[in-house]
């Protein structure tokens, strides 16, 4: 390998790249049953007691006949089903379905004619509605809990509003489970008396009975990472073995992957920052079934030691005034690049390693660590730099097409990306002359431009970078593998 040279300053392109955000979606995935909740139904579910109360979500949000005319839209839980009726005014915009009552009719329970049963011990309320009792541990439960309506605890409303009126007598009856527990039948619940428990009231899943989904087994996302332990600023490829995904999608470490389908399986690269601490990083993949359900996976990536070196920069004042004087022109021209790195071409335009884009001498190495003008190690060298005299052809180093030919650029100078498909994408800066425009596929080895020392630099010199989204990876690396 070319040893470095020629020094020449070159701005840290890193500076200028935007932070990734990593903003909550407006829904949640629940992975143990593949379903998603969000809006006004998961606001609901958050506010009014979540798993205990409501369970997992057995179905996505659709559309249920009303026992009047017409439907209302609802989404089914272990225990309850959440109904939107935006017809009525809040808090009765959102409610529960009479789930206890549509059961026992059609077990074909006339519970009106049912015994007084066993009655807990403690303190009892009769319900004048139903003339039933509740007492003791089912009565401070149904009294502790209930829906916010802003009632304070304890409201009647509120737990109305949850549980409904009791309809049966407590009585030993065996749940879905299989465990033979004290019984008590509400419009919209169902209690369980666990006493080996902390809490030893439990509602029953009516809404698993109800739908028939009392089992709940979701397969795993199979994956497998190529390889599984990364150097900083090097590239590995994950493969999704599950079949009959219709969409998938993933991150690492909270940025996104770029997921490509190859013939019904799915892959993505990625590439492990430079600047990654030394441990491991989480990959999370998300897969779509056909039926509407996402299942999951998720697993560390080891992250090695690249041992990249350290280099202290001093900018000279005409860099730093440049850059204070024409604050608009790099914002601009920071946008423009950075809006094409996560764009992801689903066809692989490449074959076989990488060449180097042009001859010369290695004058920077990609992943240099940088500190700039006395400040801390916090930056580093994005590209590989090649130094020759201006006007050394400049070639590409794997086919692709062009989607970014700027002769101009403040920082990068004559500036040229390449799309090689997948979410791989190369750029070319400081170009004294293009010979290329956006549009233009390219091969191998095809002159792209010619060298040249504009933009924010010393000396003529290309600055080759290689991105997996808005990761930086090793260039040389692509040169020495065959990443297909």
């Amino acid at each position: 390998m070319l040893r470095r040279l020629l020094p020449l300053l070159v701005l840290s392109f890193c500076l200028l790249l935007p932070r990734i955000s990593t903003a909550a979606t407006p829904d949640r995935l629940f992975p143990l049953t593949g379903w998603r909740v969000g809006g006004d139904i998961l606001q609901f579910w958050d506010a009014n007691g979540g798993l205990p109360i409501f369970g997992l979500p057995l179905a996505p949000v659709g559309t249920t006949p009303s026992t009047g005319s017409g439907t209302f839209t609802a989404q089914l839980f272990e225990r309850e089903r959440i109904e939107l009726h935006p017809e009525l005014a809040a808090p009765y915009n959102v409610s529960l379905g009479l789930l206890g009552d549509d059961l026992l009719r059609r077990a074909g329970r006339d519970w009106r004619g049912e015994g007084p049963g066993q009655q807990l011990p403690g303190q009892c309320r009769t319900f004048e509605q139903t003339g039933r009792i509740v007492c003791g541990a089912f009565l401070d439960y149904w009294q502790s809990h209930g829906l916010a309506f802003g009632d304070g605890p304890g409201s009647d409303r509120g737990s109305l509003a949850l549980f409904g009126y009791p309809l049966t007598a407590p009585q030993l009856e065996t749940n879905s489970s299989g465990d033979r527990v004290l019984t008590q039948w509400f419009e919209r619940a169902r209690f369980e008396l666990h006493p080996n428990l902390a809490q030893p009231v439990l509602l029953g899943r009516l809404g698993a009975e109800w739908s028939g989904h009392t089992a709940i087994a979701l397969p795993l996302l199979d994956a497998a990472a190529t390889p599984q332990s990364v150097a900083q600023g090097h590239t590995f490829l994950i493969n999704l073995t599950t079949s009959n995904l219709v969409a998938a999608r993933g991150t690492l470490a909270g940025v996104v992957l770029p997921f490509v389908n190859i013939d019904g399986s799915w892959r993505a690269f990625a590439g492990i920052p430079v600047l990654t601490p030394l441990g491991s990083l989480s990959v999370h993949l998300e897969g779509d079934l056909a039926d509407g359900r996402t299942i999951v996976n998720e697993f560390p990536i080891t992250v090695l030691d690249a041992a990249y070196p350290r280099e202290a920069i001093t900018l000279p004042p005409s860099v730093t005034d440049s850059l204070n004087q024409n604050q608009d022109a790099v914002l601009r021209e920071r946008h423009i690049v950075n809006a094409i790195w996560p764009q992801v071409t689903p066809e692989r335009l490449w074959q076989g390693p990488f060449i180097l884009p042009a001859q010369g001498v290695i004058s920077s190495d990609f992943g240099t660590l940088r500190s700039y003008n006395g400040g801390p190690y916090d930056s580093f060298h994005e590209g590989l730099d090649i130094a020759n005299a201006v006007g050394t052809p400049i070639i590409a180093p794997a086919r692709g097409r062009v989607v970014l030919a700027e002769p101009n650029f403040l920082v990068r100078g004559g500036a040229v990306i390449l799309d090689h498909g997948w979410g791989v994408h190369t750029g070319f800066w400081h170009q004294s002359q293009l010979l290329v425009k956006v549009g233009d596929m390219v091969e191998q080895g095809q002159i792209i431009g010619r060298m040249g020392a504009k933009g924010m630099v010393t000396g003529p010199h290309v600055h080759w970078d290689v991105r997996i989204g808005l990761t930086n990876v090793s260039p040389l690396e692509w040169t020495q593998t065959d990443h297909k």
